[in-house]
């Protein structure tokens, strides 16, 4: 049955509310559902005729969740993803990161895995190039295009997929990855440092106490996840550390991920995912005191020692506000100091180049779009003042002839997203409907990736999943 810790009494419609469509998380039916302010938090309250209401822990900041809603631009030609003098007229918000399950087999068990990963089965190269050609016959350009399952990377035939991949027009090819080969292979090392221009590891690490990996990945792993690192820096492949954050279990070590990150030269972004009820998700959940966007900034802003504040963050204004919340920034040459962006330059005058822009490659075509369009329209000289200013900070100025040096300029930039997927507790229409991140199936349509995990998984959702078309091995 729905959580009811807090009755009506309790709560009331305060200062601010907004209505949507929600889910019962018994029956999945589509129903009423109001946002709605209380107590300096956000609920989320939906309303089921068979079972009842049932109440969701939104944001625990409710300032802060009111003002990353402020970033969101004017769509530009349908999408986002069109800066300055592009044009994709596709009709719906872009595809900003597109997710290709190629296994649902996996080398794990986590308790917490989104997906249930458990099988047997590979997707064809050939369904690879079918979905592919789809996709892009109907979106011209794409920033991130993430390799996931199960675990991708033992596909037996991983590295002929990830050639086909790369021969789209996509910016970067995350790989989304528990580590384990990257560190016991070292023929799989060699191959992806050979393709290192291109892609990212999107390689999980939530905690480096051994109780808190056998409550998320079901075994203490911190011998092979440091073994992980160590293969990674040595094939000078770029990182992004995915961090699954439960309320209780692991907040209090998100300022210690994130010097780690600092730690490491070719680690250029940190991921805090809050934990949902989905998938294989066996632990104890409670939709009222749940890990929210905000509150995973507020933990991490507390623990970084003054790194980090609230307002360095933004909302992704590709997608729904509520969706995701990031912040890029600058380190000087021992990345030791951070200098948030988003701290030194008016965003709001910005806000297209954080559009669709979850790689910094993509961000930089679109500051330089943004600025070739500035000046075609009179208006270059105040974008350049904004430059110069923020090139002219303590240490920036080095940064300038590290340009078209892939590997140094990596090094000196670093990012940091907080992406909360929903569940039944927490579903929100308008998010789907927004969605920036998403599957793609047979056909090469898309889906959002939270309506894929909710309704098609099959887990939680009680309707058998949509199977994708796969190879047995």
């Amino acid at each position: 049955m729905p959580n009811n810790d807090i009755e009506k009494s309790e709560i009331t419609v305060a200062d601010w509310s907004e209505s949507t469509t929600g889910l019962c998380p018994v029956c999945l039916a589509s129903v009423p559902a109001t946002l709605f302010r209380e107590k300096d938090q956000i609920y989320l309250r939906q309303q089921c005729v068979r079972h009842g209401d049932s109440t969701a822990l939104i944001a625990s900041d409710a300032e802060e969740y009111l003002r990353l809603r402020t970033y969101v631009p004017p769509r530009v030609s349908g999408g986002c993803c069109c800066g300055p003098g592009d044009s994709c007229d596709i009709g719906k918000p872009p595809t900003c990161i597109l997710i290709l399950e190629i296994t649902n087999a996996c080398n794990l068990a986590c308790p917490t895995c989104y997906a249930d990963a458990h099988g047997h089965e590979f997707m064809s190269l050939d369904e690879v190039r079918s979905r592919l050609d789809m996709f892009f016959s109907k979106q011209p350009l794409l920033d991130v295009l993430m390799l996931s399952g199960g675990e991708p990377t033992i596909h037996p035939q991983f590295i002929e997929l990830l050639d086909i991949v790369l021969n789209y027009p996509v910016n970067r090819v995350l790989i989304n990855t528990n580590g384990l080969r990257i560190a016991q292979s070292d023929t799989l090392l060699s191959q992806l440092s050979i393709r290192r221009r291109r892609i990212e590891l999107y390689l999980s690490l939530s905690s480096f106490n051994p109780e808190t990996h056998k409550r998320l990945y079901g075994k203490d792993l911190l011998v092979q996840k440091a073994a992980a690192f160590d293969a990674a820096e040595r094939g000078k492949l770029f990182v992004n550390v995915v961090a699954t954050v439960e309320s209780g279990v692991n907040d209090s070590e998100l300022g210690s991920l994130f010097r780690f990150c600092l730690s490491k030269p070719n680690i250029n972004g940190l991921i805090l995912q809050p934990a949902m009820n989905n998938g294989r998700y066996r632990n104890e959940y409670d939709p009222l005191t749940r890990t929210t966007l905000t509150g995973a900034i507020t933990n991490l802003c507390d623990q970084s020692e003054g790194a980090l504040i609230p307002k360095d963050f933004v909302g992704l204004p590709c997608s729904h506000p509520d969706c995701a919340a990031l912040t890029y920034g600058f380190l000087d040459s021992e990345r030791k100091v951070l200098t948030p962006l988003p701290r030194h330059l008016d965003v709001a005058r910005y806000i297209d180049l954080f559009s669709d822009r979850i790689s910094f490659h993509g961000m930089l075509q679109s500051a330089v779009a943004r600025l070739w369009e500035g000046i075609k329209c009179g208006q270059g000289l105040s974008s350049l003042r904004d430059i110069w200013r923020v090139l002219s900070l303590p240490g920036l100025c080095s940064l300038l002839p590290l340009i078209g040096r892939q590997d140094q300029l990596g090094s000196r930039i670093f990012r940091v997203v907080v992406k909360p997927f929903m569940d039944a507790h927490t579903y929100d229409s308008r998010r789907t409907d927004q969605c920036c991140t998403r599957m793609i199936d047979n056909a090469g349509n898309t889906v959002s990736f939270c309506d894929y995990n909710i309704f098609q998984r099959g887990s939680k959702a009680g309707n058998a999943a949509i199977p994708l078309p796969m190879l047995r091995k």
